[in-house]
C-alpha cells in the first residue's frame, strides 16, 4: 500500500507532511548555488548565507506568490530534500503526494506543480492538487464537510488569500498581492528613511517578529530592539535602536489594506453564510498571523470573534495531512484536482 505525503511549497518555507508520522520537513524554501550551475545548500543553510556571500554564490528562492517561479532550481532542491528525507524516514519512490496550490492559481500553474513532482527521481506513484486555503481551513480545525460557514484569513509570505468556505468549497474569495515580505520592506525603507540607516531582509524579518504589532503600544508598553546594519552617510558598520511604536508605523498601512479586504468580502457573501460567521467567527492563520494584536483589530473592526492558529505557519501542511490520514476528507483533494495523474 502507498504511502502519502503532503507538500506544501510555500513562498517562505517547504513543509513536507507524512501520514502516520506528522510534518518531516520545515525548512526555508531557499537554496545557495555557485557560478549558477552548483547547488551547495538548501533549506535553511542556503537562508543563512542570505547577504553573506561572494559574487558567484547566490541565495534564491524558486516560488514567488505561492506559484513556481523557478522550475529547474525547485526540482533539484526537491531531489535533494528527498534524498535527505530517506536517509532519515523511508524512501518517497513510487507513493502518493498531495501538493498545496493558492486557490487563484491557474490550470498551467497547477499542472507545473503535478509536473515538477513528477518529474522529481522519486517516481511519485499518484500527485493531486489542493487548493490551500482548504488545507489551511482543514488545518486550522474546520469541519469543512458540514454545510455551515467559516471565514479563513491566510497571511502568506507573498500573498493574503481570504476565503467563505462551506461544504468543502469556496463560496467567495479574495486576494492580496502581498503578505509578510511586503511587511519587511516597509521595516526596511522605514528603517533607511528615518534613521539613514541600512538593514537586509533577514534583520527586518527578526524586527517584525520581536516588535511587529498592529495595535498602537500604549506609553509604557513599548519594547525596543537593537539592530546592526550599516549608516547610509559614512558607510560604516553601526547599530540603531528600533521600538514597536516605529514598527506599528511602518506596517500600519498594509495591516489596514487586509481589513479593508475583508469587510468588503463579507460585504458581498450570502445572509445566510453571513450569520454562520457571526457565530463561528473568522480563522486567522499563515505566518503572518503572530503579528501582536492583528486579532483584536480583524476583530474590533468587523465586530466578529477572530480565532488565531497558534501554528499558523503550518496549518496548509497539517491539512494536507488530514486529508491524507481521513478517508472523509479525501474528495477535497479529488474535486480541486483536474489535473490528476492516474495510475
Amino acid at each position: 500500500m502507498a504511502r502519502v505525503y503532503g507538500i506544501d511549497p510555500g513562498t517562505c518555507t517547504l513543509k513536507i507532511y507524512q501520514k502516520g508520522t506528522g510534518i518531516i520537513y520545515n525548512q526555508k524554501n531557499a537554496l545557495a548555488m555557485i557560478d549558477g550551475e552548483r547547488i551547495i545548500a538548501t533549506g535553511d543553510a542556503a537562508w543563512e548565507m542570505e547577504g553573506r556571500t561572494p559574487a558567484n554564490i547566490e541565495v534564491l528562492y524558486p516560488v514567488r506568490s505561492g506559484v513556481l517561479a523557478q522550475v529547474k532550481n525547485m526540482l533539484a532542491q526537491l531531489n535533494i530534500v528527498f534524498d535527505k528525507i530517506g536517509e532519515e524516514h523511508e524512501r518517497l519512490n513510487g507513493q502518493d503526494f498531495l501538493v498545496a496550490s493558492p486557490s487563484y492559481a491557474t490550470e498551467v500553474e497547477k499542472k507545473a506543480l503535478v509536473d515538477l513532482i513528477n518529474a522529481c527521481d522519486i517516481k511519485p506513484r499518484r500527485i493531486r492538487v489542493v487548493d490551500s486555503p482548504i488545507a489551511a481551513a482543514l488545518g486550522a480545525g474546520v469541519l469543512l464537510r458540514e454545510c455551515y460557514g467559516a471565514m479563513v484569513v491566510d497571511i502568506g509570505a507573498d500573498t493574503t488569500e481570504i476565503a467563505v468556505l462551506s461544504l468543502g468549497g469556496t463560496v467567495a474569495s479574495r486576494m492580496l498581492n502581498f503578505g509578510g515580505y511586503r511587511l519587511d520592506e516597509s521595516i526596511i525603507n522605514s528603517v533607511r528613511l528615518y534613521y539613514n540607516f541600512a538593514i537586509g531582509r533577514k534583520t527586518a524579518e527578526q524586527i517584525k517578529i520581536a516588535l511587529g504589532t498592529a495595535i498602537h503600544p500604549e506609553e509604557g508598553e513599548v519594547i525596543t530592539k537593537k539592530v546592526f546594519g550599516r549608516d547610509v552617510v559614512s558607510g560604516l558598520p553601526g547599530s540603531i535602536a528600533v521600538d514597536s511604536l516605529f514598527v506599528y508605523l511602518a506596517i500600519k498601512d498594509h495591516i489596514e489594506k487586509i481589513t479593508e479586504v475583508i469587510l468588503n468580502l463579507l460585504l458581498h457573501i450570502p445572509p445566510e453564510m453571513s450569520a454562520d460567521i457571526m457565530e463561528s467567527g473568522i480563522i486567522l492563520t499563515g505566518g503572518v498571523a503572530g503579528i501582536k494584536g492583528l486579532d483584536k483589530v480583524i476583530s474590533d473592526l468587523t465586530g466578529l470573534k477572530v480565532h488565531k492558529c497558534d501554528n499558523g505557519s503550518e496549518t496548509v501542511a497539517l491539512g494536507l495531512g488530514k486529508i491524507a490520514e481521513d478517508p472523509d476528507y479525501d474528495f477535497l483533494a479529488e474535486q480541486y484536482s483536474m489535473l490528476k495523474i492516474e495510475d
